[in-house]
């Protein structure tokens, strides 16, 4: 059985490149969960799809919200942004989980004055309905909550047909 690697490549000139903080989602999620880098000049997040691991980069000008949720060893971490899906990172430590959302926070704060907003592209609606179904089964958003937002989602795609 192969694994898949991470990415060989290099980041980008001028971004840092060793993290600040990493979370894991615990491995109960899946073979390969999900990750949350956090560096000095932005947030990565590390998906496998497909046997390949995605790397979605993010300032922290996005960052709109972060919610710690669950107790103990069970917790979750929500980060909510503009133009695109939540980030949820499930079966973190309460205690890893509110550290990371103090510096998330922190870096936010600092951003907040100098932040460069590039274009909005319109976020892909089958990854907000599955990040949607996966905020329901953490148990971030109630059965209502959710179904309000899956109306609410299903109708914005009729008015743009």
């Amino acid at each position: 059985m192969s694994f898949p690697t991470p990415d060989p490549r290099p980041p980008a000139p001028g971004l840092s490149t060793a993290p600040l903080m990493e979370l894991e989602e615990a491995p109960y999620f899946g073979i390969w969960p999900r990750r949350l880098l956090i560096f000095e000049d932005r947030l990565e997040v590390r998906d496998f799809e497909l046997m390949r691991e995605h790397i979605e980069s993010k300032g922290y000008g996005w960052v709109d919200r972060v919610v710690v949720s669950g107790n103990g060893w069970f917790s979750s971490l929500l980060l909510t942004g503009r133009g695109g899906g939540p980030v949820l990172i499930r079966g973190v430590s309460r205690n890893t989980a509110r550290r990371a959302k103090a510096l998330i926070e922190e870096h936010m704060s600092r951003a907040n004055g100098q932040t460069v907003r590039s274009p909005q592209v319109g976020p892909d609606p089958r990854r907000l309905m599955q990040a949607l179904t996966e905020l329901r089964d953490a148990g971030v958003l109630s059965e209502e909550e959710f179904e309000t937002k899956r109306k609410e989602m299903m109708a914005k795609e009729e008015r743009r047909r």
